[in-house]
């Protein structure tokens, strides 16, 4: 019984208590469930793989123990007991299969009732024999009695029948378990056509069976015969050999040369040579050539018009069928058409023919040799004609399928296009029609077309030679050369392998392994060869890198790898053991022979052919046979007779070999059968391989030697392993065949020993001694084996006992092949061989010593080792008759019926289970296709156009050819010729499509594609080792073991399931036609019992017996095949599920730890024990898993380029990629419904199906607030006990102690949950099947959307259906094909998208989300809404529907890879959301449409739904607006939302949306959680940047609108991004006008930006709180902000003071909320009311510290500029960034500067009234401008020296000199002058009139100008300068025309008393000039208006003319100047005349 591995890991704690689940992964995760079920069913699948019985191989190492190597005969029908009954399982048939079988048979008799009548045609041969294939005449034999009396096959045996006894212990317990065995069914004669012509043999007439191609071929002399016995007339003759003359169905063909036929093969046909319509070959050998004949297969139209030409009688229908016409075969026509490939012999006979799948034909010949026939040829039509196939089969030539397979093959590069000339009629031809595929022409048949007619044979010749692989010579010198010489040379320098091959004589047999590359080939004289056809690599051995068996172009020769001598190896063998020797001989010496092994020991060794005495009794038979031979070789001179003793086959003498395929075994790869009915076992792989190849992890590593591991580990090696000898079971006869019978040896008497392990240990190997009657001739040499057949176990022998005895006694002849039959009924002995059959037996028959017997459990009965099987003789009892012979004559061949092998067999075969390194790979990466656009079209815009390419001998047809494939592939699959391309876009481009599902199917014979492999490093160690890395536009290369797994042994029972009744056939051939024995397979066998129990199926023994003979587990097992067969009928499939819950057990906690004795064990010490129902249901669940489960379900290549230099084709420059699918349709059903059956029958039978097991909880209502310490809560004491218990179990450090009711409890609670993981992954397996069903038939729809394949490319069944990524990819792949589409296709979609949508909702809803139901809903009707008019009401009802649809949907996009597609966490918010529309993204699909529609609240909520599933804030459920989300299907609650939740642990604060996250969701898509979270909002933000950056009224409105609705979310992290979004795009203005707290506290707390603060509440009207926020940013301290920011946040503060003093309130420039503007309003007018004294007062603090911030300004600038500054550098960083005080700025900065300009400022600014500062820095700044200086004027000298006295520029030097010889600057040259003008201006302008006018001494400043000026002028006199430039300074400055008169008069007054006339009239000069220009000044400005008040020169002049007394003073000025007296008297008269001019100027004015 299996025990269940992860049983523990299943017993979680939530099973049985009432513990919180919130800790319990199986109610958390949706996923554990389906990983523990999975886990089960990888140890089903490794347990039915390392069964002991499983591997051929594996059974001779397990051979140890009682009854190793028995046979045990099966009487009767099997089942346990020795009825007579030959069909007692039509019963388990359903009525349809009853009907059928019946009408097979034509109403004629069953099987079990058959005519016991002679037959009144006997076939009489005469003088003719089916002879030897060198045409030896054997002499004449007579066909017996094939027609007897009919009678009843129910009726019980007769009473003499010595097996009665056994129905008289029915009742009892029965002792031999059932079995399997052969049945016979039917007998088919030959066409009487066949025997009469086989009559007429002059040389030999052979047959055989083609059992691939349903065929037997017959020969007679040179005339060869093809009969299909599978057509419906063949199927409608008698169960019994008849002569009824009926239409057959057979051809003929006679050799042109007139030679006599040698031998006949089956070939597969080159696909590069012929058509699709030759599905076979026939090899046809004379002594002298070799022909090859093409079977082509003829549509069904033509082949009923052939059926209606057929003549009807007899002869006419003889003479058609020689003529070479059509014969029916099947539902189908075959026709024999003979090809001009044809090839010489060279006088060497071809014996054996095999061939490869790919069509290389292998020949062996009588001189040892093995030879291949090679040829080559064209596949056109034309080609088609040459070979005969004319134009009746050039339909199936054509065909889309043509077409597209053409294409695969192009995809793996060896793809031809032809293009043919037209027919007769000009047409051109279909591009179907004109396919064809080759390897060398692909170049020319572009170019110029295919040969068609006559220019073929033109061109080129079909070549056809034949190639000596056994020869040394070269292949051109053996071409060259006679053979006789190359023959001779070969036999001289021949290697030793070579030279023992050739000494074996002819090859009379060849089989091929096609999965391990093998050739082997058996000798007359017993010597078998293996040869090696693997690829040979070039130069992969240089850099250790593996090449894969698919990247081999060329075809490597057949290598003789070892050669084994069988008699002689087998005589070592058998000494060996004879002498009991332990070890196995050596043979080390020889080349010839094998490497002797004993793999199960001595013992197996001793066991297999009967113990030592066994052994020798061989021997001895092999002496005797010998000795025969010797005497009657010296005593004969016949050719002929010396031929016959030299082909003798004795009982060590090999007559077949039999190959072992990888499914059988491992480590064997063949079984010799001898002429006595010995089997050798052999192995041709390397010795060191052959044990570790049992091992799980697949042998070694050959990597190194430059194969695939997988191909290198099964390369034969260099000697053949001789691993064991099975000696038949021992039979007698005491009268001939027809007395034959099974007996103990007496050899083989001390094997049995005291019959210890119970009854039923069998009969041990052996032989008996030559019987006394036989015949001392040479005939009594060979052994009886006429004919055997080994496979899949079953053995079957022809045996001819009484070959010797040429007469018997009713005078007919027994030896020969065709028998005559008696007229003496009574005597009447059957003319044939007897049937043995040997079937394996796996039964458990040995009583188990070691295990004692336990009622509850199994009986103690084991299998016996070794190789266990079981005899039976199948033609005993049949048609009344004891005797076992066959009748019919001599037995000519033995095959199964293996034509009907389906795919689902293949990939149930071919299905090893990976290793645990390979499952840990991880999920492939997803494949997305390169965008790919057609070139611009000629056609018109926006149209579509068709593209029709015809054959041209002209320019451009290597452009045509490319266009017309590229188009047909764009095109989605079209049929014909004409192929339509995709619509166009106004600019001439569109989009091509991206995949093309391939007609190539994984399950095919060729599997997938070899372009899809990837060419690994190493063995099977888990790693992948890829040659190049991918880029990202190419699918990533799988693995060898996933594309083509390799074949596993399996347990016998593991795969009769797919064995339906009737379908496992037997075929026996002989001289009297075609004999079909059913095999009865347990699992038929099953079904009787059950059938015949009815309702007594727990008590009848016989079902009972099958569950004691193979186990529980195994019973269960078989009653879930019977129960979910299609064949079976309803009450078969009740009475199986009865008895699988009679006998399923119950689950229990099994002791397996320490006990105490007194029944209250720890419950550490009990491990859980699964029921035998369950093991049975993961047994047969796993057997319907394996086929698939672990390969890839699509294959995906990326497109191959096509190019093309012309520029005038239209096609494109890269394919769709290649989309290859797993499952076909016919294979996804023959899958699909077992699984559909299973899982119906667990939902109605399983209890634990209805819900999940732990989910509920305790009632609440239990707990109450009650006072208590230990047990607060729980009021009763059984609840108190209960919460103790529950405390216990949870608590790890305390021991618990289960009673055994709880024990029970727990058992059955965790069964249950098994029980239900188990259903979980069964429903999700079903889901899938269905799912892809539904992908294939979408992707076929035009008006729907193309399916993402490259999403789930690599993706097994296994991942597809347990991971969480497989989940996500095809939610992905399903919201991507119902969220994509054209909205032009919208009535389309509507039909094909609602059907697909509804299949997929209720055949699919565990991976078809609510998510993607409603998302199709959504699109639907957008793309509805959207075809309305824009003011129609209907677009916005649906337009609020969709929304509604989408709104729901995005509350199921839980999947990050869904909404972003292929991320880079380092994009923008934008470059996301464009990466999101590229991939297809539904939320981006979504937020089109609705954008589209205007729904800019539902854009919002779909994006701001979505972000919640990834950390964003949930969004409040609005219901009413959230329409449908569970879809109508009928699944049980607990099914609704399961695998759509989100991964635990993701919550709101877990996911930051401007982070790129790390951990990656979708392994194949790295995408996070972070990366959705980004693109739902980067969608957003991307419509609104568009909106914004459009403009214009309608996109404006839009997007305020959509600002306005993101603003109303509550989702902070997602209002920050999106204001840092439109801060980023320069949208700031658009962001501050959103009213909301977040963006205020966002831009306050976390932005930090005060200037955008500022601006925010400028924007709002919140100019104070503007104001504050400025101010607070210029003087905080605290910040390293930079001057010039400061005094700007000083400047805007005092703006935005004097704006709150106004009071305005905001206007519209404002964004409204989406509540509305009133609440905003509200909003505003909160703020803290301020008085204007207040606000005036803060205005005027800002002024101030502004005055002074643009002093440190100044001073700053003035540092930064001086190169000689000398300051800390803490100074100058508080200078640079603080603002300093202003007492700081004077005394650290100014003064110590010298900036005296800045002082001045600094004391204006200050209002500091400090007259000494004030003339001192005055004085500085004036002299600054002169000093230092040199003149030549003493003058300037004394003036300069005063001036500077008092000023901080004492020191500088002011020098008298002559010349300018010094670097000191010039007084005289008045440079100067300039300079202190300009600074004396601006640094008045600055000072005077702000409030301080004391800083601008107008008296020491105009006492100084004028100096300088006095003292200048005395310099030039001679050229007088202007004299006003000191007045002109002053007035610049602003200084006022009355307060400037002031001064100078106060100046002048000084002067009075003072001798210094010169000076004197220099002041008076001075106010002249003032008094001149301000007169003049108010002229110009005049005003006339006497009480005008102002500061003009006019009234100002009035006043001064009024109040001051000027016209006095001016009087009094003249005065004076009479009263000088002075040289320069001319100055003075000037200056006198112009006081009159001004007084006279005055009086006028005024």
């Amino acid at each position: 019984m299996m025990m269940s591995t992860y049983g523990n890991a299943l017993a979680n704690p939530g099973a049985g208590t009432t513990n919180s689940s919130s800790n319990d992964p199986y109610l958390q995760n949706d996923f554990y469930p389906l990983q523990l079920a999975s886990s089960e069913i990888l140890s089903a699948l490794r347990a039915d793989e390392s069964a002991p019985d499983a591997d051929l191989y594996r059974r001779l190492i397990s051979s140890s123990g009682v009854g190793a190597h028995r046979y045990h005969r099966v009487e009767g029908c099997g089942l346990g007991h020795s009825f007579s009954s030959r069909n007692n399982s039509d019963g388990a048939r359903s009525s349809s299969d009853k009907s059928s079988s019946n009408n097979n048979n034509n109403g004629a008799a069953s099987a079990s009732k058959r005519s016991s009548q002679q037959s009144q045609n006997p076939m009489r041969m005469g003088n003719n024999v089916i002879g030897s294939p060198l045409g030896v005449l054997r002499g004449t034999r007579q066909f017996g009695n094939t027609n007897t009396a009919s009678s009843s096959s129910n009726s019980p045996p007769s009473s003499n029948d010595p097996n009665n006894s056994q129905q008289m212990r029915m009742n009892q317990p029965p002792q031999q378990p059932p079995t399997p065995y052969l049945q016979h069914d039917r007998s088919i004669p030959l066409p009487r056509q066949l025997a009469d012509e086989a009559k007429k043999a002059k040389l030999s007439s052979l047959m055989g069976l083609l059992p691939e191609a349903d065929l037997v071929w017959v020969t007679s002399d040179d005339k060869l015969f093809l009969w299909s016995y599978n057509s419906r007339s063949s199927a409608t003759t008698t169960t019994s050999l008849s002569s009824q003359t009926i239409n057959e169905d057979y051809c003929s063909f006679t050799v042109p040369s007139g030679q006599c036929i040698v031998s006949v093969g089956l070939v597969h046909p080159k696909s590069n040579v012929f058509t699709k319509a030759v599905e076979w070959c026939i090899v046809v050998t004379t002594p002298e050539e070799a022909i090859l004949c093409a079977l082509a297969k003829e549509s069904t139209e033509q082949a009923q018009q052939q059926s209606q030409a057929q003549p009807q009688s007899a002869d006419d229908n003889a003479a058609y069928a020689t003529n070479g016409g059509g014969f029916r075969h099947g539902n189908s026509s075959l026709r024999l058409i003979p090809t001009r490939f044809v090839l010489p012999t060279d006088s060497v006979p071809l014996t054996s023919i095999c061939s490869t799948k790919e069509g290389r034909i292998f020949m062996g010949g009588v001189d040892g040799c093995v030879y291949e026939m090679t040829y080559e040829g064209n596949s056109s039509n034309s080609t088609a004609s040459s070979f005969g196939l004319g134009k009746s089969t050039s339909s199936f030539l054509g065909g889309s399928d043509e077409m597209e397979r053409a294409i695969d093959d192009y995809f793996d590069g060896r793809g031809v296009f032809t293009l043919s000339n037209s027919n007769g009629g000009g047409s051109a031809n279909k591009l179907s029609e004109q396919v064809v595929v080759g390897g060398k022409r692909v170049l020319s048949a572009l170019t110029f077309g295919s040969l068609d007619g006559d220019s073929y044979g033109e061109q080129r010749r079909s070549k056809c030679r034949k190639i000596n692989h056994s020869s040394t010579a070269p292949g051109l010198v053996a071409s060259v050369v006679p053979g006789a010489i190359v023959r001779a040379a070969s036999g001289i320098f021949a290697s030793g392998s070579e030279s023992a091959a050739r000494k074996g004589g002819p090859i009379v047999s060849m089989i091929m392994d096609e999965d391990r590359l093998c050739l082997y080939t058996l000798s007359s004289k017993g010597v078998i060869c293996a040869y090696d056809l693997a690829p040979v690599p070039s130069g992969s051995g240089s850099n250790g890198t593996a090449v894969s068996q698919g990247d081999f172009n060329s075809v490597a020769p057949p290598r003789l790898a070892c050669v084994f001598n069988a008699v002689a190896s087998a005589k070592l063998y058998l000494d060996s053991v004879s002498r009991g020797r332990m070890y196995p001989p050596s043979t080390s010496q020889s080349v010839e022979l094998g490497t002797i092994t004993f793999p199960g020991g001595n013992a197996s060794a001793q066991a297999g052919v009967g113990g030592m005495d066994g052994a020798r009794a061989i021997l001895k038979r092999h002496d005797q046979e010998m000795r025969l031979v010797k005497a009657s070789s010296a005593g004969s001179s016949s050719k002929a007779a010396q031929n016959e003793m030299s082909y003798g086959t004795g009982i060590l003498h090999p007559v077949s070999i039999h190959l072992v395929p990888g499914k059988e075994s491992k480590s064997l790869t063949l079984v010799a059968v001898t002429g006595g009915g010995l089997r050798y076992y052999l192995s041709s792989l390397a010795s060191n391989y052959i044990n570790l190849a049992q091992s799980n992890q697949g042998g070694f590593d050959y990597s190194m030697r430059g194969l695939d591991p997988k191909l290198a580990r099964t390369r034969p090696s260099k000697k053949m392993t001789f691993c064991h000898i099975r000696a038949p079971p021992p039979y007698t006869s005491g009268d001939g065949n027809d007395g034959f019978r099974f007996e103990l040896a007496p050899s083989a008497v001390n094997m049995l020993g005291s019959l210890a392990g119970g009854a039923n240990v069998g009969i041990p190997p052996g032989i008996h001694d030559l019987q006394s009657g036989r015949s001392t001739k040479v005939a009594g040499a060979v052994g009886d084996v006429v004919k055997s057949f080994y496979g899949n176990g079953m053995f079957v022998l022809a045996l001819d006992i009484d070959k010797n005895n040429s007469k018997s006694n009713d005078g007919s002849s027994r030896g020969n092949s065709f028998p005559t039959p008696s007229t003496e009924k009574g005597s009447r002995k059957v003319a044939g061989d007897a049937i043995v059959t040997v079937l394996p037996d796996f039964a458990a028959r040995v009583t188990d010593s070691l295990t004692a017997t336990n009622s509850s459990k199994n009986p103690s009965l084991i299998a016996a080792g070794g190789i266990s099987e079981s005899i039976s003789l199948p033609m005993t009892g049949y048609e009344g008759t004891k005797s076992p012979v066959l009748s019919g004559g001599r037995t000519f061949d033995i095959s199964t019926n293996s034509n009907a092998k389906s795919s689902l067999v293949a990939l149930f075969v071919n299905s090893e289970t990976p290793t645990d390194g390979e499952l840990q790979i991880g999920l492939t990466t997803s494949f997305v296709p390169q965008r790919v656009y057609q070139r611009r079209s000629s056609q018109s815009n926006g149209t579509s156009s068709s593209l029709v390419v015809s054959y041209d001998r002209g320019s451009g047809v290597f452009s045509s050819a490319l266009s017309a494939l590229s188009n047909y592939i764009r095109s989605g699959q079209g049929y014909g010729f004409e192929v339509g391309t995709v619509a166009s876009d106004p600019n001439g481009l569109s989009p091509s499509v991206s995949y093309r599902v391939s007609l190539r199917h994984g399950c095919d014979s060729i599997g997938f594609s070899r372009s899809s492999e990837e060419v690994v490093t190493s063995t099977r160690n888990g790693m992948r080792g890829k040659s190049t890395p991918r880029s990202a536009n190419k699918s990533e290369k799988l693995p060898s073991w996933m594309l083509r797994p390799s074949a596993a042994p399996l347990n016998c029972q593991a795969a009769q399931h797919l064995n339906l009744p009737g379908t496992g056939t037997t075929l026996v051939l002989n001289a009297g036609g075609l004999h079909v024995f059913n095999n009865c397979s347990l699992l038929d066998n099953f079904a009787s019992a059950l059938m015949r129990a009815t309702n007594n199926i727990a008590g009848d023994s016989t079902v009972r017996n099958f569950f004691l003979s193979y186990g529980y587990a195994e019973g269960c097992a078989m009653c879930f095949a019977l129960a979910t067969s299609h064949s079976s009928s309803e009450t078969l499939r009740s009475n199986a599920c009865q008895a699988a819950f009679c006998y399923g057990r119950s689950p229990e906690m099994k002791l397996t730890g320490p006990s105490n004795g007194d029944g209250m064990d720890p419950i550490s010490s009990f491990s859980f024990q699964p029921s035998s129902l369950y093991e049975g249901l993961i047994k047969f669940m796993s057997r319907l898993l394996r086929p698939f489960w672990y390969k890839p379900a699509v294959v995906v290549t990326e497109g191959r380029p096509i190019q093309s230099k012309s520029a005038y084709a239209n096609y494109y420059s890269r394919l769709p990629a290649k989309v290859e699918l797993l499952l076909d349709d016919i294979t996804l059903d023959e899958i699909q419904r077992p699984l559909v059956m299973l899982q119906d029958l667990m939902k109605s039978n399983f209890p634990a199906v209805r819900s999940i097991p732990g989910a509920s909880q305790g009632d609440a209502s239990d707990h109450m607030d009650v006072d208590g310490d230990g047990s607060a809560g729980l009021i009763t004491r059984a609840m108190q006990n209960q919460s103790r218990a529950s405390q216990l179990t949870s608590n790890s450090s305390q021991v618990h102690y289960a009673s055994e009711k709880e024990r029970r409890r727990k058992a059955f609670k965790t069964e249950d949950r098994n029980m239900h993981s188990t259903y979980r992954l069964l429903s999700r397996t079903v889901q899938v099947l269905n799912l892809l069903s539904c992908l294939k038939q979408a992707h076929s729809m035009s008006t729907l959307p193309e399916v993402q394949w490259g999403l789930v490319h690599g993706l097994t069944f296994y991942q597809l259906v347990t991971s969480q990524e497989g989940q996500q990819r095809i939610e992905t792949l399903l919201n991507a094909l119902v969220s994509q589409g054209d909205k032009t296709l919208l009535n389309r979609i509507s039909q094909d998208g609602d059907r697909l949508a509804q299949t997929l909702s209720k055949q699919c809803y565990l991976f078809f989300s609510s998510a993607s139901r409603l998302t199709y809903l959504g699109f639907k009707a957008a793309n509805d809404a959207l075809s309305r008019p824009i003011s129609s009401p209907q677009r916005g009802l649906l337009a609020n529907k969709a929304a509604a649809f989408l709104r729901a949907a995005s509350r199921h996009w839980h999947d990050p890879a869904l909404v972003s597609g292929r991320t880079n966490s380092s994009e923008t918010w934008v470059a996301l959301a464009n990466g999101a529309f590229d991939a297809g993204s539904p939320l981006a699909r979504a937020a089109e449409v609705l954008m589209a529609l205007g729904q800019v609240e539902g854009l919002v909520d779909v994006c701001l739904i979505c972000a919640a599933n990834f950390g964003g804030v949930k969004v409040p459920r609005d219901d009413r607006k959230e329409l449908e989300e569970e879809a109508a299907n009928a699944v049980m609650d607990w099914e609704k939302g399961l695998y759509h939740r989100p991964a635990n642990g993701l919550t709101g604060d877990d996911v930051d949306p401007r982070s790129s996250g790390t951990q990656s969701i979708v392994s194949g898509m790295d995408v996070t959680p972070a990366d959705a979270l980004k693109t739902c909002h980067g969608i957003l933000f991307y419509y609104i940047s568009k909106l914004l950056n459009e403009g214009g009224p309608a996109n404006k409105t839009l997007a305020e609108n959509l600002v306005a609705a993101c603003a109303s979310s509550s989702d902070v992290k997602f209002l920050h991004s999106m204001y840092e979004h439109l801060l980023s795009t320069n949208q700031v203005e658009t962001a501050l006008r959103i009213d909301s707290t977040s963006l205020e506290m966002w831009l306050n707390n976390e932005k930090k930006d005060s200037h955008l603060l500022w601006r925010y509440y400028s924007f709002h009207g919140r100019h104070f709180s503007a104001g504050e926020i400025m101010r607070k940013k210029a003087v905080d301290p605290n910040e390293q902000v930079p001057l010039a920011q400061r005094i700007e946040c000083l400047t805007r503060a005092a703006n935005s003071y004097q704006s709150a003093m106004q009071r305005n309130l905001p206007n519209a420039n404002m964004m409204r909320m989406i509540n509305g503007y009133d609440q905003r309003k509200n909003r505003a007018l909160q703020e803290r009311q301020v008085s204007i004294e207040t606000l005036k007062a803060s205005k005027k603090e800002t002024e101030e510290k502004l005055d002074i911030a643009k002093i440190q300004q100044r001073v700053l600038t003035t540092v930064d500029q001086s190169q000689n500054v000398d300051m800390e550098s803490d100074k100058v960083d508080a200078l640079r960034f603080q603002l300093v005080s202003v007492s700081d700025l004077y005394n650290d900065y100014t003064c110590p500067l010298n900036l005296f300009d800045v002082c001045l400022l600094i004391l204006n600014t200050c209002h500091y009234n400090n007259s000494d500062n004030i003339e001192t820095l005055w004085k500085s700044v004036i002299c600054e401008e002169i000093l230092p200086c040199q003149t030549t004027s003493a003058i300037a000298v004394s003036f300069l020296t005063q001036l500077k006295q008092g000023s901080t520029l004492e020191e500088e030097t002011v020098m008298l000199s002559g010349d300018y010889g010094n670097n000191l600057q010039s007084f005289d040259n008045g440079e100067w002058i300039p300079r202190l003008r300009n600074r004396v201006t601006a640094l008045g302008k600055e000072l005077y009139g702000k409030g301080a006018d004391y800083t601008v001494p107008l008296d020491l400043i105009v006492q100084a100008l004028e100096g300088l000026r006095q003292a200048y002028s005395e310099i030039h006199k001679e050229n007088k300068m202007s004299l006003s430039w000191p007045i002109e300074t002053m007035l610049n400055v602003g200084v006022p025309f009355d307060s400037l008169y002031q001064s100078y008069d106060s100046l002048y007054v000084e002067l009075d008393g003072t001798n210094e006339t010169a000076l004197r009239i220099h002041w008076l000069e001075g106010i002249h000039e003032l008094l001149n220009m301000w007169v003049n000044e108010a002229f110009s400005n005049y005003d006339s208006s006497a009480s005008s008040q102002g500061s003009n020169a006019s009234s100002q002049l009035a006043q001064a003319v009024k109040n001051g007394g000027l016209v006095g003073r001016i009087k009094a000025y003249n005065a004076t100047l009479e009263g000088l007296v002075d040289e320069n008297s001319t100055a003075i008269d000037e200056v006198k005349a112009g006081f009159s001019e001004v007084e006279e100027a005055i009086r006028k004015l005024f």
